[in-house]
């Protein structure tokens, strides 16, 4: 058995015409719209940036108003903690596409008009290298390898192609291996294009907050890491990457590490992941003092990770004060660390 792939807006078009939760075998170059995308376009762009799979096993999910309750308990923070007229120094982490980075820029542009925020990801974009023979590649900018397309086959190369498709398994298998063998410069990542290849890239990044930040000088967007310990950061927010289906406990430290170094004492964490299952929130809201964090807010059970983060700068000490969350009355509890930054 085999399965053809999508490769063409036509095609796109006609088969979620009979079938709208499209998952798998499209071609990750109908990300490609122009500047002036129409509502089918864009509509388009957030369902095919919904299917890539990176190389290490991550996929981009994200959707229109994700964190709206987030959003909200966020802004009642910062109302309690900062003057209309602070001018905050705001990061969204691991931000995807960006779109929720845009709305929710939108919320604290209105009532903190001199906020700075930055949207980053740690992939702003896709290489589709083009060879002469009608054969694609979509590879990530480090070098790895994510889909071939060969009219009529779109086949992943992040992983396996299921086994109930043979013909797309060998497919795959032989794309990989003349990958490895490409008749190209070493550094074709570089350039665009030479004898018998063309390079292209492929933004990942949502027209509505491409288009934000062209007209706002407040929002920006670049590529950084969760990993990244920047500094003098009022508002730090990592939704959705930090657990532990995709890291180690001691990756997970080193990134709480990251944030206690980027947050200035006095400014919020926000940590935490949407489940699957129902697409509720679950997000600790953390306070960096010198010494350590202090919880102040949950929404739903908090982050998952929050225990672990925490004792990432130190050992865990509890007091007895309360503090009502939305969702109910919550432990009020401070982290302390041993460490001087």
């Amino acid at each position: 058995m085999f399965r053809f792939g999508i490769y063409t807006r036509d095609q796109y078009n006609r088969a979620r015409a009979h079938n709208p939760q499209l998952r798998s075998g499209i071609s990750y170059g109908l990300l490609e719209i122009g500047d002036n995308p129409t509502d089918e376009e864009v509509r388009a762009f957030e369902e095919v940036n919904a299917t890539i799979q990176r190389s290490n096993g991550t996929f981009r999910k994200t959707f229109r108003q994700r964190f709206d309750n987030v959003d909200v308990a966020t802004t009642r923070i910062l109302k309690a903690l900062y003057r209309a007229d602070s001018e905050l120094r705001v990061q969204d982490r691991a931000a995807s596409d960006c779109l929720t980075s845009s709305q929710w820029a939108g919320r604290l542009f209105h009532d903190f008009p001199h906020t700075e925020f930055e949207a980053s990801d740690a992939l702003l974009y896709l290489l589709r290298l083009s060879l002469a023979s009608g054969e694609t590649y979509i590879v990530e900018p480090d070098g790895q390898p994510l889909q071939y397309i060969k009219p009529p086959f779109v086949v992943t190369l992040s992983h396996r192609e299921a086994f109930r498709y043979p013909v797309n398994h060998l497919v795959a298998a032989r794309a990989r291996w003349r990958f490895r063998r490409l008749a190209v410069p070493q550094n074709w990542m570089q350039s665009y294009g030479g004898e018998g290849y063309r390079v292209d890239k492929l933004c990942c990044i949502h027209p509505e907050a491409r288009s934000l930040s062209k007209r706002d000088p407040r929002f920006q967007i670049c590529l950084r890491s969760a990993f990244d310990a920047t500094a003098s950061v009022d508002v730090f927010r990592t939704m959705n990457i930090l657990n532990r289906d995709y890291f180690s406990a001691e990756q997970l430290i080193q990134a709480a590490q990251a944030a206690f170094q980027s947050v200035k004492p006095g400014g919020i964490w926000i940590v935490g992941r949407t489940l699957e299952s129902d697409l509720s929130n679950h997000v600790s809201f953390l306070k960096r003092h010198e010494k350590g964090w202090e919880v102040i807010e949950r929404i739903g059970s908090g982050s998952e990770i929050e225990e672990l983060a925490c004792r990432a700068t130190g050992r865990p000490e509890h007091n007895q004060k309360s503090l009502k969350s939305p969702q109910g009355s919550s432990s009020h509890r401070m982290y302390t660390t041993s460490t001087t930054l």
